[in-house]
């Protein structure tokens, strides 16, 4: 028993490392495959509750944007509804709408935004890149960790400026290449979750398909250099990152946060 117990777990050890490699050399996927991928993944929240570079996409966000209380909001790939809640908590949501691929996690985004007493909000499910919306309808989009897990990033950005109002903002944040492998090795070691489908984005590429999407980029900042572990190491990497935000943090940092507004 103790053996046949042995031999699978090697063997899942070994299918981990063939799904992050399958990640990494796969050339297209669909809306659904994102799907399937966030649908299977249990533990999201159980996982990210202990990790501190998580809520930082969201707390770094917020503090490098200016949205006017009370906006109308598209978070795109909202998951488990952790962003829009943290914007409606300081007061930033008016009403949104919380757009998704996975209905598990629109299920539980659903009873989190119920429970915090958000009331004017919808779940809408994404099938394609057209999205169900009448042009320039939202004041603020919110995208958190979301644009590399598409096969074509720069048709999803022209999608989000068609949506957005003139003036209106974006808040958008994306791990740095440079953190790929580290994203791999977490889940075959499931430290984290996978990553499912996606492919990170060069800063400068991704600077370039949100101003072609008629966007202005307004603040660009690589924050968090430690992700996680006791509390002494991470008050270490907020050290680092004070001390180093202009010159070390933009190469290493984990994780790259643009605020940009369309143009009028």
């Amino acid at each position: 028993m103790v053996l046949m117990e042995q031999i699978a777990a090697e063997n899942s050890f070994i299918g981990r490392i063939k799904e992050e490699i399958g990640h990494w050399r796969r050339k297209d996927w669909t809306f659904e495959d994102v799907g399937r991928h966030w649908d299977a993944t249990e533990d999201y929240d159980e996982i990210n509750e202990g990790t501190y570079s998580y809520f930082r996409r969201f707390i770094d966000g917020l503090r490098l944007s200016d949205l006017t209380a009370g906006s109308q909001v598209l978070d795109f790939c909202a998951r488990t509804g952790n962003g829009t809640a943290y914007f409606f908590e300081n007061e930033k949501v008016g009403s949104a709408v919380c757009a998704d691929v996975s209905d598990r996690m629109g299920q539980i985004c659903v009873e989190r935004l119920r429970q915090i007493g958000l009331q004017d909000f919808v779940w809408q499910k994404i099938l394609d890149y057209a999205f169900p919306f009448e042009d320039e309808t939202f004041d603020a989009v919110l995208c958190f960790e979301t644009v590399e897990h598409f096969p074509d990033p720069a048709r999803l950005i022209r999608e989000i400026g068609r949506l957005t109002r003139p003036g209106g903002s974006l808040i958008l944040t994306t791990p740095n290449v440079l953190w790929e492998p580290v994203h791999a090795l977490a889940a075959i070691f499931k430290l984290h979750h996978s990553e499912g489908p996606h492919r990170f984005i060069r800063l400068g590429k991704l600077q370039s398909m949100i101003v072609d999407a008629g966007f202005e980029i307004e603040n660009v900042e690589t924050t968090v250099f430690i992700p996680g572990g006791p509390r002494w190491l991470i008050r270490l990497g907020e050290w680092i990152e004070n001390r180093t935000r202009g010159w070390l943090m933009p190469l290493l940092g984990l994780r790259r946060v643009i605020v940009a507004r369309k143009n009028v």
